[in-house]
């Protein structure tokens, strides 16, 4: 992965500072690597004043974490109890998750790594993310149930979509900015993959906007 530098940005808190380069030096370092004296280094206090907003590194990162999952979980639950066609909801899923990773100001490229979903710590976000992908696996196996996506286990149809969404974050994280026209190609790309009748994508995207207000 390409290292950013650390923008010298105009966050509102040192709490704020504290965020944005520890998620920059976690994507471009390794969470074990950074230690909490060069984060408070980098956003330019003491290591006291840094345990004064977080009591640790892992304290840090969890919030990071909720960042992300908190928005992400609740809205993939929500689509997966929906009753509407699976492709509309799998498109709503996707096209949400991607402009909030990448308009995101945090960089969140340092999170997914294996050292952090290994690590006991983190296990109630670990746990977390693991209903995030059973909302999407549920999702998948309805729109094969009613005959709109291949007919391949949801399992791995899943893992390569987190792949793709994973990647996305080491291309686009912290970029501070909201590309439409990049979602909509990493959007169209997993939908063309699981469709079982692909020209049915320009349907399918006018009704998740319908339905969404987008």
């Amino acid at each position: 992965m390409t290292a950013r530098a650390v923008e010298p940005a105009v966050p509102s808190s040192t709490r704020e500072r504290i965020l944005l380069v520890a998620s920059e030096l976690f994507a471009t370092r390794g969470y074990h690597a950074t230690t909490t004296r060069e984060i408070a280094t980098a956003v330019g206090i003491r290591q006291p004043s840094l345990f004064h907003h977080f009591p640790s590194k892992e304290a840090i990162l969890q919030t990071l974490l909720d960042s992300d999952l908190d928005v992400a979980v609740p809205h993939a639950e929500a689509l997966a109890k929906d009753r509407g066609p699976a492709s509309v909801r799998l498109y709503q899923y996707l096209e949400h998750d991607l402009t909030h990773l990448i308009s995101s100001p945090y960089n969140l490229s340092g999170l997914y790594t294996e050292e952090v979903m290994r690590d006991p710590a983190f296990e109630p976000w670990i746990a977390k993310r693991r209903r995030l992908h059973r909302a999407i696996e549920r999702i998948l196996a309805d729109g094969v149930a009613a005959g709109e996506f291949v007919d391949l286990p949801v399992e791995v149809v899943r893992e390569a979509i987190t792949g793709i969404l994973v990647r996305t974050l080491t291309l686009a994280s912290g970029e501070h900015h909201e590309d439409r026209v990049f979602c909509e190609q990493i959007v169209s790309l997993v939908m063309r993959a699981v469709l079982k009748d692909p020209a049915r994508l320009p349907e399918i995207r006018r009704a998740a906007r319908e339905e969404g207000g987008g």
